[in-house]
């Protein structure tokens, strides 16, 4: 924080500073030997009526109700006043008001500007001095020298505990700033430590139930072709489809957990691509003209994708309108894929900057770079780049499989004849498993106690393993046409 941030800029007049302001004029009225009811007696050797001169002085002085908001408008008029008056009146010493104002100066203005408040001060002092020894006599400039030197004096004591004043607001500034960003620092890891320990906690227990579950169906496939094993098939599908996207969002949940900032978490679930409609119309209504091409049968997207690829049209529409100008033609490319959704946003550029309007659309704030991390956390790829007269942005994300084979794939126990057979409790991994074989560091055993040290699916050797199941899970739209895996 730099010692400008700390300049003030306070409230007008309040209550408080009526007995203030009145009470300034008054002492200083007082120090003159206003207040006697005497003529008033000029340097010019004229005289002028008392109290209209003590009422146009004490006038001047109501300035001082807005030092707060305009410390040094308020100490060059109290400055004016006093030099002024006290060129013109006999006796007139202003001392009060010019301090208060000068204190103001000091405690709410950077240095550069302070500073040279306490100069001006210094020629008030001088005129204060004169009038109170005047020029004359053996003595009078020494009597001169010491008196202005007892008010300058003053003045400087005043502007210094204004200084101070400000040291200290700077200090305890400082100090907050420093607790604010050891607070952020410490949410930042407890942050680090929940995402940590969600991971150890749930990544098992849902590998568990994803894996257990496409066993169980599995096995349940083998049964007799009944109502009953059919709706058990079913609700197991359910439940494996239903904890695969639930497995994913938790990883882009960690991932989102392990930011700085995790403000736009509560977004996830309202914004979707299907919400780009009324983005395209306002686009429209600024001017540009907005293509939507759609291609292929839209499927339903994890909520995390579904939100990149809405922010993905949100970004290029922004970009367009801000930098492309009216008339730009944008055209919006929508490609559904059975795995994959491409998006593409493709703006030419409109008329030129010197016609577009002053008033800017204000877009989402994270730009491209935002949008590409948001982009690749969900899972996609991102590219933009400059092209013959426009600019390009594209993204590939990823489309989870709506629906199961309504054929289940055959899966045995103990039978490794056929390497795309699968056996209970087996990961949808492309890599063979079998059932009691362990002739390869990939293949896996289930049931096998010839070891004692094996209580695991699997090569222990590898990172995603854990006690009695594999967390190793390939996405559900990964599965090839044939049903094979």
């Amino acid at each position: 924080m730099s010692t400008a941030e700390l300049e003030e800029h306070g409230s007008g007049p309040r209550r408080i500073d009526i007995p203030i302001v009145v009470g300034c004029a008054a002492a200083d009225l007082f120090i003159s030997g206003y207040l006697t009811g005497e003529p008033i007696e000029t340097t010019l050797g004229t005289q002028l009526p008392h109290w209209p001169v003590v009422a146009l002085i004490a006038l001047g002085y109501v300035a001082l109700a807005w030092r707060r908001s305009s410390p040094w408008p308020t100490f060059l008029i109290t400055l004016g006043l006093g030099l002024g008056a006290g060129l013109l009146l006999t006796f007139f010493q202003p001392m009060v008001g010019i301090a208060l104002a000068l204190h103001t100066v000091a405690r709410r203005t950077p240095a550069r500007r302070a500073n040279p408040a306490l100069v001006l001060a210094a020629f008030v002092s001088l005129n204060n001095g004169r009038t109170a020894t005047g020029v004359g006599g053996d003595d009078g400039l020494f009597g001169l020298i010491v008196v202005t030197a007892i008010f300058l004096g003053f003045f400087t004591l005043v502007w210094a505990l204004g200084r101070r004043d400000r040291a200290v607001r700077w200090r305890a500034a400082q100090e907050q700033e420093r607790l604010k960003v050891s607070a952020e620092v410490s949410l930042g890891q407890q942050r680090q430590q929940i995402a940590r320990d969600l991971h150890d906690i749930l990544s098992h227990s849902m590998s568990a139930m994803i894996l257990q579950s496409a066993g169980a169906k599995a096995v349940s496939s083998k049964l007799d072709a009944t109502t009953e094993s059919k709706q058990v098939t079913d609700a197991l599908a359910a439940i494996e489809s239903t904890g695969a996207e639930s497995m994913r969002e938790l990883h882009r949940l960690l991932g989102l957990l392990r930011t700085q900032d995790g403000d736009e978490g509560t977004g996830i679930t309202r914004l979707r691509l299907a919400d780009v409609d009324p983005l395209i119309a306002a686009t429209r209504h600024g001017g540009l003209v907005v293509q939507h091409h759609r291609e292929g049968v839209a499927l339903p997207l994890d909520q995390s994708v579904d939100l990149a690829a809405y922010h993905m049209v949100q970004e290029s529409l922004t970009n367009a309108m801000k930098h492309a100008g009216r008339g730009a033609v944008v055209d919006i490319y929508e490609t559904w894929e059975p795995d994959r959704l491409q998006l593409q946003v493709r703006s030419s550029r409109g008329i030129s900057e010197d016609d577009q309007p002053t008033i800017r659309p204000v877009g989402s704030g994270t730009g491209l770079w935002g949008l590409r991390e948001r982009v690749e956390l969900a899972g996609g790829a991102f590219e933009s780049g400059r092209v013959e007269g426009g600019f390009v942005t594209s993204a590939s994300l990823p489309v989870r499989a709506t629906t199961a084979d309504p054929t289940p794939t055959e899966h045995t126990v103990g039978d490794t004849s056929d390497p795309t057979e699968h056996t209970v409790g087996d990961t949808p991994d492309p890599t063979e498993h079998t059932a009691g074989d362990t002739s390869t560091p990939t293949e896996h055993t289930v049931g096998d106690t010839s070891d004692p040290t094996e209580h695991t699916v699997g090569d222990t050797s590898t990172p995603t393993e854990h006690t009695g199941i594999t967390t190793h899970l390939e996405p559900p739209w990964s599965t090839p046409a044939d049903g094979t895996r």
